[in-house]
């Protein structure tokens, strides 16, 4: 774990738990609206409807009417003064004709909402229209249609169950990558339309409420284990590896960075071992991807997770965690053997051949007493089994410092800079978009595919 100051741990820790880890439960929906904050501390803005009119409504009922535009400026503290008009925000934002935001189209209207000496500029929408501005920054419309159904689903659980994620600043989510990114009509597809509208109302359901669904670009061929990656336990968020071998823009990647840009970075989130030294791999997960990282600096050690510290250098320089430092490439992922990768799909209690690798692996697991009783009857007297019950193993272990990992850097690494080599973009939980196109392409459906990033959830409908 990372040495923080005890304030900024209960604070990181309570934060994740706030925004992240408490579910809502799924409701018999009624309010079919998202609010989505696309620009905070404005002093103007501009709108436009065709030829049709546009009316600014205040919340105590004053009201003005303008053809076709208007240009909106901040007038004292908390007021707007449109045409010769002024209103006390927050004010509403309406057309019958689809209105444009400084010349960019969106769906639903808009609300203007104080923020410090300015105001926020927030569109409010339907659930369905919300998607339609948010899945082409996501993936491309040109991947396979099950694929984008899966997105569609997980992106709809995600906006639901993090609604009023931003309420303080009178949204409920951002129109970025905090949340998740959203560009309004100019982001519309017509093949992302469909697969949105073909899963209308489909949620993630755990327990009774939305399911957790987090996702990023490439798992580099073995999903994160959530508590890794944040520190909290949850049941459908384990690291496994991807049932098909695939390679993407991402497979591959790598980095040097200078020494003292990196302990410059650290010290400006209360991270100070001096000046910086040298940075080891300290521990792994099953899959090899780094845990947590050492650094040694004239004032001493400390520990930090990799996770965090990712996201202190810059999440587009340190892709990922699946990385080692000052080495070769991070060691592949265990796939178990298959002839035929588009055959590689697994499901249920399929025979599953095995490599004379697995079969070391299988055989060191067992003597370090992995399986229960009834599994090791069952490969005795089913032995086709015994590539089922390794994966299921694998997938016990992910997470785990045991012997079974894989140790990237063994050594301190020092100099004037260090080489990060690595592979997959982002943090690696839950559903990897090129890990599910890979397996959309191998004839998987969007139920399946949910089925395996996020084990133990159903797809229910909410109804708007």
């Amino acid at each position: 774990m990372c040495r923080l100051p005890a304030s900024l741990s209960k604070f990181i820790i309570l934060s994740f738990s706030i925004l992240f880890l408490s579910g809502s439960a799924v409701p018999a929906f009624s309010a079919a609206t998202l609010s989505i904050g696309i620009s905070t501390g404005d002093d103007r803005a501009s709108f436009s409807a065709g030829n049709a009119q546009i009316t600014i409504t205040s919340t105590s009922g004053a009201k003005a009417t303008f053809k076709s535009s208007v240009q909106v400026v901040l007038s004292g503290s908390g007021a707007i003064k449109a045409g010769s008009s002024t209103l006390n925000l927050p004010v509403t934002v309406r057309s019958s004709s689809m209105l444009r935001w400084n010349n960019r189209p969106y769906r639903g209207y808009f609300r203007l909402v104080p923020e410090g000496r300015g105001f926020n500029v927030v569109n409010v929408l339907g659930v369905e229209d919300y998607l339609k501005g948010v899945l082409k920054m996501e993936v491309n419309p040109a991947w396979p249609m099950e694929s984008l159904k899966a997105q569609a689903i997980i992106a709809r659980t995600y906006a639901l169950r993090n609604k009023n994620r931003h309420g303080s600043s009178g949204f409920d989510l951002c129109a970025l990558n905090h949340c998740q990114v959203y560009r309004g009509v100019n982001a519309e597809d017509p093949t992302l339309t469909k697969a949105i509208e073909s899963t209308r109302g489909m949620v993630l359901n755990y327990n009774g409420a939305y399911a957790a669904t987090f996702y990023h670009s490439d798992s580099g061929g073995h999903t994160a284990n959530v508590s890794a990656v944040w520190g909290s336990s949850i049941p459908y968020l384990q690291g496994k590896p991807e049932p098909v071998n695939y390679e993407s823009p991402y497979s591959k990647w790598q980095v040097t960075l200078r020494m003292s840009d990196i302990q410059r970075a650290l010290s400006s989130k209360g991270i100070n071992v001096g000046k910086l030294s040298g940075l080891q791999v300290a521990s792994t997960d099953s899959a090899g991807r780094a845990v947590d990282l050492t650094l040694l600096g004239s004032s001493g050690r400390t520990s930090i997770r990799a996770s965090q510290f990712r996201m202190i250098m810059g999440s587009d320089r340190i892709r990922s965690t699946y990385f080692t430092i000052g080495g070769s490439q991070p060691a592949a992922p265990t796939y178990l053997s298959r002839s035929d990768p588009a055959a590689s799909a697994y499901s249920g209690e399929e025979n599953i051949p095995l490599s004379g690798k697995d079969e070391q692996l299988l055989l060191s697991l067992t003597q370090k007493g992995v399986f229960k009783t009834e599994e090791l009857m069952d490969m005795l007297v089913r032995p086709e089994k015994r590539g089922f019950y390794l994966r299921k193993a694998m997938e016990r272990q992910s997470g785990s410092e045991e012997e079974l990992n894989i140790q990237l850097s063994g050594s301190m690494v020092s100099g004037e800079t260090v080489t990060f080599i690595g592979k997959g973009w982002g943090h690696g939980v839950g559903l990897s978009q090129w890990g599910a196109k890979s397996l959309a392409e191998a004839g998987w459906d969007h139920k399946r595919i949910l089925q395996h990033y996020f084990p133990g959830t159903s797809i229910d409908r909410v109804s708007y």
